[in-house]
């Protein structure tokens, strides 16, 4: 079987139920015929065997350290994986081998909603396509390269010139609380308050009710996937 993407190594998996790279030479193949299904990654695709109850055990999404992006946009970090590759990597969902087509198409459109996790680009590094739910109609209203919607350019002309800017509001949006944020960067609370009056005046909404919170976290995600 050839996967259609345009990107990445063809999947294979191995016979023992691990994830290993196809050979970049050849079209893809499974080692076992009865194998009832492959999870494919955009960008560097690495396919996977149907997850064990194990590896399906629910991912972390809370606590300081984490990256929850909460109730709105599902975005979760993945557990380490060591049959995955470091950096920005979209996950589609386990398939019927006949159906690798679509979990590739599905993982490319992850891929899109994916952030490097740095300071200055923020957000998850992995994003399972089954967790997106609708937030994925996102990626058919704003196209890679596009002119960016007017929050989004909104937000890239107020970080260009405040570099603690989308950590701390990355961290509003993904959290709980304002204090569970304040925690996530390591600033007290009472700062971040004052970072957030200052994030106010520059974006032209308040980021401290439900509806300018939510359109917060439509900001930031339009934003990666407004990259070309």
């Amino acid at each position: 079987m050839r996967s259609p993407a345009s990107t990445g190594a063809p999947p294979r998996a191995d016979r023992a139920g691990g994830a290993t790279p196809a050979r970049p030479d050849g079209p893809a193949r499974s080692a076992d015929p009865s194998a009832s299904g492959l999870r494919a990654g955009a960008g560097t695709l690495t396919p996977a065997a149907r997850p064990t109850a194990a590896q399906a055990a629910p991912r972390p999404g809370s606590g300081p350290t984490a990256d929850p992006a909460a109730a709105v946009t599902g975005l979760r970090p993945a557990p380490p994986d060591p049959r995955l590759p470091a950096g920005r990597l979209g996950v589609g969902p386990a398939v019927p081998v006949l159906e690798l087509p679509r979990s590739w198409a599905e993982a490319r459109t992850a891929l899109r909603f994916t952030a490097e996790g740095t300071p200055q680009d923020p957000g998850p590094q992995v994003v399972h396509a089954d967790e997106l739910g609708g937030i994925a109609l996102l990626a058919g209203l704003v196209a890679p390269g596009s002119e960016p919607p007017p929050d989004v350019r909104a937000l890239e002309a107020a970080a260009a010139n405040t570099p603690w800017l989308p950590a701390t509001l990355h961290a509003v949006a993904s959290s709980g609380s304002l204090r569970a944020a304040a925690a996530g960067i390591n600033v007290h609370h009472s700062t971040l308050q004052d970072r957030l009056t200052h994030a106010e005046h520059l974006l032209g909404w308040p980021l401290r009710t439900p509806q300018g919170r939510l359109r917060l976290q439509l900001a930031l995600t339009m934003r990666r996937l407004a990259r070309p």
